[in-house]
């Protein structure tokens, strides 16, 4: 059984930025101007490029990936010497600068991270509910423990 979890798209600005050269784009090509097929494409990239990770628990591999529609790049990676699934709790710093206004936000964020005797691979991180039921469904899959570092 092969698990597909989407880790991330685009922010939204991008997103909106894709809807915005969508229109343009279409707008173009309906009065045959070369330049919509462009926008069009970008368009695209903008809309439906993602990231995420697939898990075949048959075969006890791990793929990281970047895709575009149904063509997802990357390498597999053997997880057979699997340890355990780990949830951790980090605070993130983000700041944002607009012109002469900064601002600087503190997160707490989960992270669901996998144990290999030799190394960990971060997998997803995200909202706590988020991480405990993904955790919960990929140990059940891969038949590991859980070990959540998060409970104080």
């Amino acid at each position: 059984m092969i698990l597909n979890y989407t880790t991330g798209k685009l922010p939204p600005n991008f997103i909106y930025l894709g809807i915005l050269l969508l229109g343009v784009g279409l707008w173009r090509i309906a009065v045959l101007d070369w330049k919509g097929i462009l926008f069009f494409g970008l368009s695209l990239l903008c809309l439906f490029i993602k990231s995420g990770i697939l898990i075949d628990t048959d075969k006890k591999r791990l793929k990281k990936y970047v895709g575009f529609f149904v063509i997802r790049k990357g390498d597999w990676e053997n997880i057979k010497s699997l340890v355990s699934l780990q949830i951790i709790k980090t605070k993130e710093t983000q700041s944002m600068s607009v012109l002469s206004i900064s601002r600087t936000e503190t997160n707490e964020v989960y992270k669901l991270i996998l144990v290999l005797p030799n190394r960990t691979i971060e997998l997803m991180s995200g909202e706590n509910d988020f991480i405990t039921k993904t955790a919960n469904e990929i140990s059940l899959e891969l038949q590991t423990c859980v070990i959540n570092r998060t409970i104080d």
